[in-house]
């Protein structure tokens, strides 16, 4: 019995990852092909590039809807819905020649990513609740695997197949095999929703003792301000060594890489280091946060030493990689009753974040100079140790020092 226990978990583990490879694969193909997505719906690359903005809308929109879905449909098919638009909507923009459908199929893969999100985290919570920062340091990692599979999948099929289509379809098989996997297992769900008119009110009235609860949002801080350094860092490093250093800019654009491969490395010895139960999870955060602040000054004192750049941003990478899954596994255990809803909102806040930094730190460029602005990340990273330090105190006693092991 407890043999196919631990299966059924290894399985659920494997399904939730390659869930997460198909998202990083897919989601990094439209960036990387944008200028052949241009050329064939006939528009400019500054037109096409506003399919990024319209994804985005369609993330939050997914996310909103997800939080009130998931209470009335079972987070296993809104994770297997999720799967099955990304898979059309990245073969439909691929496929087609006219520019409104890109922007449609760009809108179902944003409301894709957001219906995975929220039903993964879900499922996730309610499956792995005693070692749920560890896994979803693995499935989160695993996220990066795709995102880094992705291009180069899209340069093996332009090289050997002279074949845009290769990549896209590609990831959409990976999608179908996962929606098939989902299908098969036996995944948990929450408890069963409120059928009548009394037993809402009191579902609505313990939600409501949730959101004024003090600790939930200085999560939602934290994960604001860990996920501002993240975007802010990745969106402008490359730029910040182009321009600091005298080279070109294909020699500065592999630092982004550098940080995806130190992110996703974070990650996976994140798990490795709760699951072993070196650290708790307050101790390995606490230690991102120091690693994570340091090496973001290191790149923004010397970016034009390029071989510090690639260093020190792999080192940022692995010192942010456990912070999201981490502060999300914290926050997911606590309010496991309220999974979705508590989903919803950490998440809203993480796109919000990416939807203002980037471009708040590009306005700032012309005054501050690239250096100061590169100080931003560091900044952030830093600030968060006061609402971490603040919920820690909220936490119960027993649940301060969580191990994974």
């Amino acid at each position: 019995m407890l043999t196919r226990v631990l299966s059924h978990r290894r399985l659920l583990l494997i399904t939730l990852g390659l869930t997460y490879i198909t998202i990083g694969l897919l989601g990094t193909l439209p960036s990387a092909s944008l200028v052949q997505l241009a050329s064939n719906t006939h528009v400019s690359l500054e037109v096409a590039g506003g399919m990024f903005t319209i994804s985005a809308i369609g993330g939050m929109l997914g996310v909103v809807l997800s939080g009130f879905l998931i209470r009335s449909i079972r987070p296993k098919y809104l994770l297997m819905l999720g799967l099955f638009f990304v898979g059309s909507g990245s073969t439909t923009i691929v496929l087609t020649s006219s520019f409104p459908v890109l922007l449609l199929g760009q809108m179902v893969i944003g409301l894709a990513f957001g219906f995975v999100d929220i039903s993964l985290n879900t499922i996730a919570t309610l499956a792995f609740q005693e070692t749920l920062s560890s896994d979803l340091n693995t499935i989160h990692g695993l996220f990066g695997l795709g995102a880094l599979l992705g291009p180069l999948i899209l340069a093996l099929g332009l090289q050997f197949f002279k074949s845009l289509e290769f990549s896209y379809f590609i990831g959409a098989g990976v999608a179908a095999i996962t929606i098939l996997l989902v299908l098969l297992q036996r995944l948990p769900e929450p408890a069963r929703q409120a059928t009548n008119v009394e037993q809402k009110r009191v579902a609505n009235r313990e939600l409501r003792k949730v959101l004024r609860q003090r600790f939930l949002w200085l999560m939602v801080l934290q994960l604001s301000i860990a996920s501002a350094a993240e975007i802010g860092f990745r969106s402008w490093i490359v730029t910040a060594v182009s321009q600091s250093a005298p080279t070109s800019l294909v020699l500065a654009a592999p630092v982004a890489t550098a940080f995806f491969l130190g992110m996703t490395a974070g990650r996976f010895g994140g798990a490795q280091v709760l699951r072993r139960g070196w650290m708790s999870e307050a101790s390995l955060l606490y230690a991102a946060l120091v690693g994570g602040t340091f090496w973001s000054v290191i790149v923004a004192l010397f970016p034009g030493q390029l071989l510090i750049s690639y260093v020190a941003s792999a080192l940022v990478g692995c010192f942010y990689g456990p912070l999201y899954p981490g502060i999300m596994a914290i926050t997911s255990r606590r309010f496991v009753n309220a999974i979705g809803p508590v989903s919803s909102i950490l998440i809203i806040s993480t796109d919000t974040t990416s939807m203002i930094v980037p471009a708040a730190m590009g306005l700032l460029i012309p005054s501050l100079g690239i250096n100061w602005v590169m100080a931003i990340p560091a900044l952030c990273c830093a600030l968060v140790v006061l609402p971490m330090a603040l919920a820690h105190r909220a936490q119960p006693q027993g649940q301060t020092g969580h191990h994974d092991g």
